[in-house]
């Protein structure tokens, strides 16, 4: 462990009515003593906040009124002395208090240093940095939730179940290679063939929640597209509450993708608005309907809003385009304000689209139906947990997983064409091991930590 003292602002770089710089590190307590004056000694009463004056190392003045608070090793957050400032949130202060760190010789953390720290203590498990992260991260209700149960340790506790039998497993794998004389028995083998396929089950039914995991942490994306001035960008605004894109009866007003984030009953979705799909001799125009064409794959759901008084058709060639992408297609009759007959006439047949709406983007009727079916939509991909109670939401840990699975795949094939080669039998079960130990951060690369934690934001 780094034998440096490190300090960064804990809470959002913008005024505030409180800000927090943290500090971590054999140094604590005398940078406390340093910049610190009041009545009372915080390092005398660990885990109690102390008013007084923070001052400047060189020049002794004072910067601020405020609050320290000290948590002395091995009872804090990082494991090491842990103290914090608490004082007006104005960036001025924050920028002349860490000056003052950084003169008595603190250094400036770097991004998740404390959480890393506290991994590295001992403190938690990686499973559960990781879903720190998440958690600050978090946009939707849902993703929240499933932050928070991977904080607790939930998926490390369903990882360290599948694991412990393969642990036994291999030790009486190992066992026999070490006394050779005496050959493992068939019903050993087949004993312990039957306990990785108990894992490999289990690791696959967590590999299954992956699927809605995602959808969960990254959102839903929601492609919205049609032909100009079908109303995609009325919808996309009045989904959001909000004007994002330009709205004008003039055809062709967008050509690049708007993209924006948007929580509907504590789910996530990313909604992205595009250019309208038409032939055109604009140059700028036909470059946004060839990124309106190029965006169809990245998204989960098309919803492909037509024109209510358009008599054309042409919405149809439409429909065949992203019929022919595979995807999910909703299709949305907007401006029934103006043609209400359409709710009768104009219908997409269930071989391409799998809903029909009918809305008027400008008086809000029908948006509640489309929203309220877009909510149900995803608790319809949640997937059935049994007795896991987890859902997987992060790549590094569907990776892992993955090779885990593969790894007990192998040695069940290995185990029913009679390849007994011990060797062999310890290699796959212990790679497997090794995969799901690297979930929680058992084994661990230099490498794979810096990339963890590299995400996070500086002061967590």
């Amino acid at each position: 462990m780094e034998e440096t003292t490190i300090a960064a602002l804990a809470t959002a770089p913008l005024p505030a009515g409180v800000a927090v710089i943290r500090v971590s590190g054999p140094r604590t307590k005398l940078a406390l003593h340093a910049l610190f004056r009041g009545k009372k000694d915080p390092v005398r009463m660990p885990r109690t906040l102390v008013f007084g004056d923070i001052v400047d190392f060189k020049t002794g003045a004072t910067i601020d009124k405020g609050l320290a608070v000290f948590m002395p090793s091995p009872w804090s957050f990082t494991g090491e002395d842990v103290a914090e400032f608490q004082f007006h949130g104005s960036p001025v202060l924050v920028q002349q208090t860490l000056r003052s760190l950084y003169a008595y010789g603190i250094l400036p953390a770097a991004a998740g240093e404390f959480t890393k720290r506290a991994f590295l203590n001992g403190k938690m498990d990686l499973a559960q940095a990781e879903a720190i992260a998440d958690v600050i991260n978090a946009k939707g209700e849902e993703e929240l939730r499933f932050a928070g149960e991977q904080l607790k340790g939930r998926l490390s506790q369903a990882v360290a179940a599948i694991g412990e039998p393969l642990r036994d497993a291999l030790a009486e794998l190992e066992a026999s290679i070490d006394f050779p004389e005496e050959d493992i028995e068939p019903d050993r083998i087949e004993d312990i063939a039957a306990r990785a396929e108990v894992a490999r089950a289990k690791v696959s039914q967590l590999l299954s929640t992956y699927s809605f995991g995602a959808l969960v942490k990254e959102g839903v994306r929601v492609l919205l597209c049609g032909a100009p001035n079908a109303g995609k960008s009325s919808l996309l605004n009045l989904i959001l509450g909000k004007k994002r894109a330009i709205v004008s009866p003039i055809s062709g007003t967008t050509r690049d993708l708007i993209e924006e984030e948007a929580s509907l009953a504590g789910q996530k979705f990313v909604f992205c608005d595009s250019a309208g799909i038409r032939e055109t001799h604009d140059e700028i125009e036909k470059i946004g309907v060839e990124l309106a064409k190029e965006r169809i794959p990245w998204a989960d759901l098309v919803l492909l809003v037509v024109d209510a008084c358009d008599t054309t058709g042409e919405w149809k060639k439409t429909a065949e385009l992203l019929k022919s992408h595979g995807k999910r297609i909703w299709m949305v009759v907007n401006k029934i304000d103006l043609n209400p007959k359409a709710m009768m006439e104009v219908l997409c047949d269930s071989t391409t689209c799998q809903q029909n709406f009918y809305i008027s983007a400008k008086s809000g009727a029908g948006i509640g139906a489309l929203i309220e079916a877009l909510v149900e939509d995803v608790g319809k991909h949640m997937p059935e947990q049994g007795d896991v109670g987890e859902v997987v939401t992060n790549e590094r840990h569907r990776d892992c997983l993955r090779r885990a699975e593969q790894a007990l795949v192998r040695f069940a094939e290995a185990v029913e064409s009679r390849t007994l080669a011990l060797p062999i039998l310890v290699a796959d079960i212990r790679e497997a091991l090794s995969s799901l130990d690297e979930i929680v951060g058992k084994t661990y690369t230099e490498d794979i930590l810096g990339r963890i934690f590299s995400k996070f934001c500086v002061g967590k």
